[in-house]
């Protein structure tokens, strides 16, 4: 499993790093870093967008589903017929977010993986016969970080971006009857906790690695706001959006 991983997914990741370092980033491995891994979520957004459509489907259901459960709380095989029926009356499929997730997940990995592996002993040995190799490379980024040491300042900014996506994905995902429905609830409460525990998480985790894993969380994330900032635009929690699920207005 861990060399078919490596053939894959490490490996081909690794030469396309190198080999922006040679080319457009410039010899400047932290700008590859972001490079590389803008490419691939750009080449993973479709999924993305699946995953959380069908978070925002499910979302919209929530209000229907607690009715069910409230209607048959001392029938849990009515209750579970009531709410197969539910998804299968509205089309909404609830574990179809889950395969996307499951597929970027070995992905992500194995970029996170190649952001930090560039400076490691004998990295550069798993290069292509057509991709040069640096022999040396260069561990300041833009200057002035050194991605072979932590880095405070790129954990805070990695933290603080955590922070905006997580707030931007949670109001997309609740429509404003969700929000009202469990406003001081367990899961309002739920919401609170992962909006904070988050990023302290991100920051925690940043400042304990070489400074290319913050920097690619950065880059990661900060694409991550701007692809939830379009899926709000275009499948945002107006009414009209409730026709885009195949939900009724409420």
């Amino acid at each position: 499993m861990k060399e078919l991983f490596s053939a894959v997914l490490y490996t081909p990741f690794l030469n396309l790093l190198v080999f922006l370092y040679n080319t457009v980033a410039f010899n400047d491995f932290g700008a590859a870093i972001i490079l590389l891994t803008l490419i691939i979520r750009f080449v993973l957004s479709p999924l993305s967008v699946k995953t959380i459509r069908s978070q925002k489907a499910l979302s919209e259901l929530q209000p229907k589903i607690k009715e069910i459960q409230g209607k048959f709380k001392d029938d849990s095989k009515k209750q579970t017929q009531e709410v197969m029926e539910l998804y299968r009356k509205y089309n909404v499929n609830p574990f179809s977010g889950c395969l996307p997730l499951l597929i970027q997940l070995p992905v992500l990995i194995a970029l996170y993986q190649v952001s930090i592996a560039g400076f490691e002993e004998n990295s550069l040995s798993a290069l292509y016969s057509f991709v040069e190799n640096p022999n040396f490379l260069n561990s300041k980024s833009f200057g002035f970080i050194d991605l072979t040491k932590r880095s405070i300042l790129l954990s805070l900014i990695a933290g603080i971006a955590q922070f905006l996506q997580t707030k931007l994905s949670l109001s997309f995902q609740k429509s404003q009857a969700f929000q009202r429905d469990q406003k001081g609830g367990p899961f309002g409460a739920m919401n609170q906790q992962m909006l904070y525990f988050f990023p302290l998480i991100t920051i925690i985790i940043s400042m304990s690695f070489p400074a290319g894993l913050p920097l690619y969380w950065v880059a990661t994330t900060v694409f991550s706001i701007f692809e939830q900032a379009y899926i709000n635009k275009i499948y945002g929690e107006s009414k009209g959006s409730n026709r885009k699920f195949n939900l009724p207005d409420r």
